[in-house]
């Protein structure tokens, strides 16, 4: 099978074939029945980063199965002869023994170079049919979500338990997903497209880029303002709001106030040029993301002992972030002409050690 939804199908019309008895299980059961949350105590699930290291050794033996089967066919692994000979002359290389020979994955092995090539070049397909995306979300993982919280024991880390949190947050994702698509909350979608990554601190994120209709484009500041806000709410009148943009929307701090920080870099600045400067009211950028208002109110909150004003506030939908109480980062991206680097940007893959 060259993808997930080809196997689930086969495995589905399997199981409707005859409800008899079986002596053996997919490879599919037999994991699901491994992780399963059940009231006794299971062992794998509560046993820290030893869980995360069976998964790891299990999924690399599917695929090493998975690869060796493939192996067979000279389309899908090829040996760069010619780099082999080149890398034998630019480093003078005279043991035939020590000449590298380069491997190329397929694109059915998911996350790999030609498959996260191939998955771009779609995207792109797009931006030709469809025109350059309106939207730019990102929306991440909360460990402090109650769905979580109800199904972790007190001395389970979050981050320890990878099952639980990819199942809340794909829940979480599809409803995001009816958002975009059926309840029409930025217009009407004409094509989108979204990738999952897992963080360092193994918290999933989702990259979406949106393509509306040509009726419901987001043409003038006005229009930006509907959907999107970069300032600290009232706490009087909208106390509910305040407290989840002052949680999951402030940016570090970062820069000068903590050059610890990992955004910061040497010259003391911010890599995402945070803290932004004021404005009184929204307008486009040049060949950029808009300006957003951020207006000068003398009102400050106090994040991590330090006083944070409207210049330091992710840009955010306040409806979306009253639903999933959770980082959900809103961007006006119509008039941005970088449109390769942001599809590469959310097709890159995860961060992988050298």
């Amino acid at each position: 099978m060259c993808s997930i939804d080809g196997f689930l199908d086969m495995e589905a019309k399997d199981m409707q074939k005859g409800k008899r008895k079986r002596n053996i299980v997919s490879c599919r059961e037999y994991y699901c029945y491994k992780l399963q949350i059940r009231d006794d105590e299971n062992i794998i699930l509560h046993s820290g980063r030893s869980f995360q290291q069976y998964t790891v050794d299990e999924w690399i033996k599917i695929e090493s199965q998975r690869l060796d089967f493939a192996s067979f066919n000279r389309d899908l692994f090829r040996i760069d002869m010619l780099g082999g000979l080149l890398d034998m002359l630019h480093h003078e290389e005279r043991e035939a023994s020590q000449i590298g020979r380069n491997r190329y994955l397929p694109h059915s092995f998911m996350g790999g170079p030609r498959d996260m090539r191939r998955r771009y070049m779609d995207a792109i397909a797009l931006v030709q049919c469809f025109g350059k995306p309106d939207i730019f979300l990102t929306m991440t993982c909360n460990p402090t979500w109650p769905e979580i919280k109800v199904n972790i024991l007190r001395t389970d880390e979050v981050h320890n338990r990878p099952d639980l949190v990819s199942q809340i947050f794909h829940a979480k994702l599809e409803e995001l997903k009816k958002d975009i698509l059926r309840r029409n909350i930025f217009g009407k979608a004409a094509s989108f497209m979204y990738t999952v990554e897992f963080q360092k601190r193994g918290l999933p994120c989702a990259h979406f880029l949106i393509i509306l209709e040509e009726k419901y484009k987001l043409l003038t500041p006005e229009e930006y303002e509907k959907y999107v806000c970069a300032e600290l709410p009232d706490p009087d009148t909208n106390p509910e709001l305040y407290a989840l943009v002052t949680k999951h929307m402030i940016h570090g701090p970062c820069g000068v106030l903590n050059p610890t920080s990992m955004c910061t870099r040497k010259k003391g600045y911010c890599k995402f040029k945070y803290p932004r400067e004021f404005a009184e009211q929204t307008s486009k950028g040049k060949n950029s993301y808009p300006i957003y208002r951020r207006r000068n109110t003398r009102k400050s909150v106090k994040i991590r002992v330090h006083l944070i004003d409207n210049s330091w506030v992710v840009p955010y939908n306040p409806s979306l972030l009253c639903k999933f109480s959770c980082h959900i980062n809103v961007e006006i991206c119509s008039d941005i002409k970088v449109i390769k680097y942001i599809y590469k940007y959310i097709c890159k893959g995860p961060d992988k050690t050298p």
